[in-house]
């Protein structure tokens, strides 16, 4: 291959040259993503004239210590042709020169990145083949972080202050409940006592876990037509020590709000069924939380009293841990909630270059880019989507990252007794539900993000 010029990279003491022809443009270094499971080599994500390109540390393909991309004279080489879905991270560009073909001689080693040795003034430049620079990237697992208690502790950065809500559907409405309040999210499909007396939203008395609850069917209550179909949950509901059940179509997402754009207007409802509404992009989703729930109680006052109280008396100090639920094929896996940031629907994502196996590729979620990882492609279990499917946001140390699921089942308030320790690659407790009839099996998403090098 003749090479007619070059870029010159410097990096201490030492030179290298790569053909300009191969290069699109050079930029200093925009705002780093992290990317899980990523290979040696491979630094991470970032935006580029509107697209996402997978960053190269050329240090590192050299096996040299990283280029600090923080670093003043640090440049980002936006590539060309078959490599134009990823980016170059440099130390330093010194300069672009014309190739004189009596100070170049070329070298053919087998599998060596440096093809050329260059003379250009008092300067030795090492001419790269970006092509044999690649192909050093390997597979291998993420960096080790500290673990305890079998959890991984991780920071989330907050951008603002934000509450988090359930988002849930009635008769095709959208409504939200500040998710402080839920405890469990239980199929529809239960066994219903009758009360005399009552009002005619009121379902009856269900039993949960020997707890006697009183379960309101929401959309009667909000005048809304009530269908009866698979996708129907009750959400138990907590509040000053007492629960209740509120049926509702189905369930939609779990996401955080900025409290700029939660408005708190009860005043405006004369019903007092409605604490205020957010504000998500050009849509308004109606919620409520402890206002609304205490006049939910206070009508339903009369049933709740004169059942056993301890019934409704929470054992806080018997609750070890919240799980959300879901499935892929015909089990069910559970992931804590305190590292889940927001449940929502399946949508496409884009590949990434070099990237893990288990990864998917990265979604665009209000301009935060997120890692899809496949827990299919984990489990060694066939991937299938559905208009069921869901992807569930986790937060782990600085990322996001997303799994693909079947279906989302339940939120549940898991006690002592139901947890059974389990230890294995990805797997912490399996759970003993409903007096051991339903086996969950709790995952460590941090086993996960592990990943032996191939």
């Amino acid at each position: 291959m003749q090479i007619e010029e070059i870029l010159i990279i410097k990096n201490g003491s030492e030179n290298y040259g790569i053909s300009t022809e191969e290069i699109n443009q050079i930029s200093r270094v925009p705002i780093l993503m992290p990317l899980p499971l990523r290979p040696v080599g491979v630094r991470g994500l970032c935006s580029v004239g509107g697209n996402i390109v997978t960053i190269m540390d050329m240090n590192l393909l050299l096996e040299i210590q990283e280029v600090k991309y923080e670093a003043e004279k640090s440049r980002l080489i936006s590539l060309s042709g078959k490599h134009s879905s990823s980016a170059l991270l440099v130390s330093e560009v010194f300069n672009t020169v014309e190739v004189d073909d009596k100070n170049i001689e070329y070298i053919n080693i087998e599998n060596d990145p440096v093809i050329a040795i260059y003379k250009y003034n008092d300067l030795l430049v090492q001419v790269l083949s970006l092509d044999i620079l690649v192909l050093k990237i390997k597979k291998v697992s993420i960096g080790a972080k500290e673990v305890k208690n079998g959890k991984m502790k991780t920071t989330v950065a907050k951008e603002e202050d934000s509450i988090r809500f359930l988002i849930f559907t009635m008769d095709n409405e959208t409504f939200a409940l500040n998710i402080e309040y839920l405890r469990e999210i239980i199929l529809a499909d239960i066994n219903f006592t009758a009360m005399v007396g009552s009002l005619p939203e009121v379902k009856g008395l269900t039993t949960l876990r020997d707890e006697l609850i009183v379960v309101v069917d929401l959309r009667l209550y909000y005048g809304f037509n009530a269908n009866t179909n698979d996708s129907n949950r009750v959400l138990i509901v907590s509040h000053n020590g007492k629960k209740i059940g509120l049926l509702v179509d189905g369930i939609v997402d779990i996401r955080n709000f900025l409290l700029k754009d939660i408005e708190y207007m009860s005043e405006a409802f004369e019903d007092n069924k409605v604490t205020g509404v957010i504000h998500d992009n050009n849509s308004l989703i109606s919620f409520f939380d402890s206002s609304v729930l205490e006049q939910l109680f206070m009508e339903n006052k009369s049933f709740i009293d004169s059942s056993n109280e301890k019934v409704f008396l929470e054992d806080s100090t018997d609750i070890i841990t919240e799980v959300i639920v879901f499935k892929l094929s015909d089990n069910e896996y559970a992931f804590e909630v305190e590292n889940v940031a927001e449940i929502i629907d399946i949508i496409k994502s884009t590949e990434v270059a070099f990237s893990n196996e288990l990864v998917d590729g990265i979604i665009n979620i209000r301009g935060q880019i997120v890692t899809i990882v496949s827990l299919f492609k984990k489990l060694n279990i066939p991937t299938t989507m559905s208009e069921n499917s869901k992807i569930i946001i986790c937060h782990i140390d600085d990322m996001k990252i997303g799994f693909v699921v079947d279906s989302v089942s339940d939120i549940l308030s898991v006690r002592k007794n139901e947890i059974k320790e389990h230890e294995n690659e990805l797997f912490t407790n399996i759970l003993h539900l409903d007096n051991g009839n339903r086996l969950v099996l709790s995952m460590d998403i941090s086993k996960i993000l592990q990943n032996k090098e191939q």
